[in-house]
């Protein structure tokens, strides 16, 4: 069961518990307050019943619960404060799909933005939230891409919270700069308004008090990201053409690098690599991306995009 099914469960269980012990102290003369009472009762059993037989939604959905100084306890929310920070999730999310398919321009306007758009289907109990759906097919039964770019976006900013320093590294390895640059403005928003966070997608479940959402800020502000093409000397040590992976040999220091393959180089193409070019004198020509924490290079990564004589 993903995270938001367990969290309508919960939810569900939660006002069944209150039900039932509204009904726990009514005397023998409240008879018509128990009758209204025992239909409500029965009402959210069946809705467990329901939520506990239904399989996982295909489509895209995330709820976001905010407290701190923004939030009237479960009464309201700051207006300004709730339409940016949405906004700006709305933006990672179409930054993140636009990335996973077309490609995202260094500038200009985000690629098939349309299809990135969520709906503000409820508001949501936990401190004070909203749940956001994609208008998805009614009968859809395939994951869809938007549903992915969602739980995606999930778990990078769950990252720039997460306390292990490595495991953030890690999860930003692909970040591109303008979503970095998005995700900062998120947390900026969300430290200078005092607020947390609870987010929920898919199976993720991530709560970010005061402390996670000052370390998300900070992460955001130290990090940059850095893409250049670059042609480097050595020799191909060879390429797996199914996993679109290469391994090749310069000068030390480096040595050996690996990294992915570009999908625009074709199966026949790779295969020629690995007849013609391995442990020959070559050019490799590679997109680098560099991470940088506090201007040291915390992450390098290559993507190969051709080979050429020397």
């Amino acid at each position: 069961m993903t995270s938001l099914r367990k969290l309508e469960r919960d939810f569900a269980h939660a006002d069944a518990a209150a039900v039932a012990g509204l009904l726990a102290q009514l005397g023998d003369e409240d008879i018509m307050a128990r009758f209204g009472l025992e239909a409500r009762l029965a009402d959210l059993q069946e809705e467990i019943a329901r939520l506990d037989a239904v399989g996982d939604e295909p489509t895209a959905s995330a709820a976001l619960f905010f407290g701190g100084r923004p939030v009237l306890g479960q009464r309201g929310i700051e207006s300004e404060f709730a339409g940016t920070i949405i906004t700006k999730f709305q933006d990672i999310v179409a930054k993140v799909l636009a990335h996973e398919t077309n490609g995202l321009g260094q500038r200009g306007v985000v690629a098939n933005k349309a299809a990135s758009t969520l709906h503000i289907t409820n508001i949501v109990r936990g401190s004070f939230g909203f749940l956001l759906e994609e208008a998805g097919p009614q009968q859809q039964m395939v994951e869809t891409p938007l549903r992915a770019a969602v739980d995606e976006a999930t778990r990078l900013l769950d990252a720039f919270g997460e306390p292990d320093e490595e495991e953030f590294r890690t999860a930003i390895e692909t970040i591109d700069d303008r979503l970095l640059a998005t995700a900062r403005d998120f947390f900026d928003i969300m430290c200078s308004n005092g607020a947390t966070l609870r987010l929920v997608s898919g199976e993720t479940d991530r709560s970010f008090g005061t402390e996670a959402v000052e370390r998300a800020a900070e992460r955001a502000t130290s990090t940059t990201v850095h893409d250049s093409e670059e042609i480097l000397s050595g020799q191909l040590g060879g390429v797996l053409p199914d996993a679109h992976q290469f391994e090749f040999r310069i000068d030390p220091p480096q040595g050996t690098i690996r990294g992915r393959i570009d999908r625009a180089l074709s199966a026949e193409e790779l295969s020629r690599y690995n007849r013609d070019w391995v442990n020959v004198d070559a050019r490799a020509r590679v997109r680098v991306k560099r991470v940088r924490r506090n201007d040291a290079v915390v992450r390098e990564t290559f993507t190969l995009t051709g080979i050429e004589a020397p």
